[in-house]
C-alpha cells in the first residue's frame, strides 16, 4: 500500500528481494520505523535480523533488470556514509516507487527545484558548478553550488562533506 500519511511514512513494512552471492534473489520482511532500516528473516517476524542507519544515507533509483529466469525486478540503491553501497529488489515498480518515497521522507530528502528556478551559470570549479537561482517564495538571488559526487573519491567526499558544515555555520 502506498504511504499517504504522515504516520505512514514514519513506519512502513512489506518485502523486498536481496540478490546472493549465486545470483538468486532472497525475500526478507522489512521495515523503516523513524530512521532506521530493519531487515527480518521472513515478513511477520518480531525479531529484526538486521538494522541499517539511514542517516547520511543517499538513495538512488537504479535500472529495472530482467533476470536469466525471466523475472523483472526494480531496484534501489542505498549508499551508506562509509561509501558503501546496498542494493535492494522489488517485483513491481510501484513498491520500489513506494520504498524509495519512503527512504526519501526517512533521511530528509529534499528537491532544490521545489524551492529554486535554477538560473545561469556563474563559476565552475573542480567538481561542479556554481549557478544563480531565485528562492521561489522570497525572489531572493542566491548562488547554488551544485556537485557532481558520482565521480569522487572517498576522501574528496569527506571534503565536501566538511565544506557544507562550514557553509551551514556561516
Amino acid at each position: 500500500m502506498s504511504p499517504t500519511k504522515e504516520e505512514d511514512f514514519n513506519q512502513y513494512e512489506g518485502e523486498m528481494l536481496k540478490m546472493l552471492r549465486e545470483g538468486t534473489l532472497k525475500r526478507y520482511g522489512s521495515c523503516v520505523l523513524g530512521r532506521e532500516l530493519n531487515g527480518y528473516r521472513k515478513k511477520d517476524e518480531e525479531k529484526h535480523k538486521g538494522m541499517h542507519s539511514l542517516v547520511g544515507v543517499y538513495i538512488r533509483d537504479e535500472k529495472e533488470e530482467h533476470l536469466e529466469n525471466g523475472t523483472t525486478v526494480y531496484p534501489f540503491k542505498l549508499i551508506f556514509p562509509q561509501n558503501k553501497g546496498r542494493t535492494y529488489y522489488l517485483l513491481t515498480k510501484e513498491e520500489r516507487d513506494n520504498w524509495i518515497r519512503v527512504i526519501k521522507h526517512a533521511i530528509g530528502y529534499a528537491n532544490i527545484e521545489d524551492y529554486y528556478q535554477i538560473k545561469s551559470d556563474l563559476g565552475k570549479g573542480k567538481f561542479g558548478q556554481v549557478k544563480l537561482a531565485i528562492h521561489k517564495k522570497t525572489q531572493k538571488k542566491v548562488a547554488i553550488k551544485v556537485i557532481k559526487k558520482k565521480d569522487m573519491q572517498l576522501r574528496e567526499l569527506e571534503l565536501q562533506k566538511r565544506e557544507i558544515e562550514v557553509l551551514k555555520m556561516c
